[in-house]
């Protein structure tokens, strides 16, 4: 019993004594030279995967209170948005005259470290119905979630060829 006891106390010493390992991230981010990232966690992804249901459901609502009050947007075309609010005013609009739909087909959760800030990176084709007639983009979003609500996001889109184009390519 004393030679268990012994031990104990020993493993316990030695832990404390050991270094915490550092955790390394990977690539760089210009503005913040010391910063590097991890994979995140997937909580961030269903955080994501909600936001983007909310938008294909038409809920300004839900998609309100998933954003941060001062939540920032950057469009694909430079159009700014800092609140929640001007978010919405847009999105009725959009949903009015597009009706548009997002499927996402690819999403990676990563966190800044040392800083631990919390992003997502997701590519979505976004269809939209204007007149009756479809139109589909490819949009890269990069978004940031703080405290469970979309922070903010910038958005990349590029349009695909139609099949048609790509034959004749």
């Amino acid at each position: 019993m004393r030679n268990i006891i012994i031990f104990g106390f020993v493993l316990a010493l030695a832990s404390c004594s050991m270094p915490a390992e550092e955790v390394k991230g990977v690539g760089f981010f210009t503005p913040l030279p010391e910063e590097t990232f991890i994979t995140g966690s997937d909580e961030i992804t269903e955080i994501w995967t909600k936001y983007l249901d909310a938008h294909n459901n038409g809920d300004i609502e839900a998609i309100k209170s998933m954003s941060a009050d001062s939540i920032y947007v950057l469009g694909p075309d430079g159009t700014e948005i800092r609140t929640k609010e001007e978010q919405a005013g847009l999105l009725e609009g959009w949903f009015a005259a597009a009706n548009p739909k997002w499927e996402a087909y690819w999403a990676m959760p990563y966190e800044s470290v040392p800083g631990g800030a919390e992003w997502i990176v997701a590519g979505h084709r976004v269809t939209e119905t204007i007149e009756g007639e479809e139109k589909v983009t490819l949009q890269m979003i990069d978004a940031e979630i703080k405290d469970g609500k979309v922070e903010r996001f910038f958005v990349y889109a590029a349009t695909p060829p139609t099949r048609e184009e790509a034959a004749e390519e």
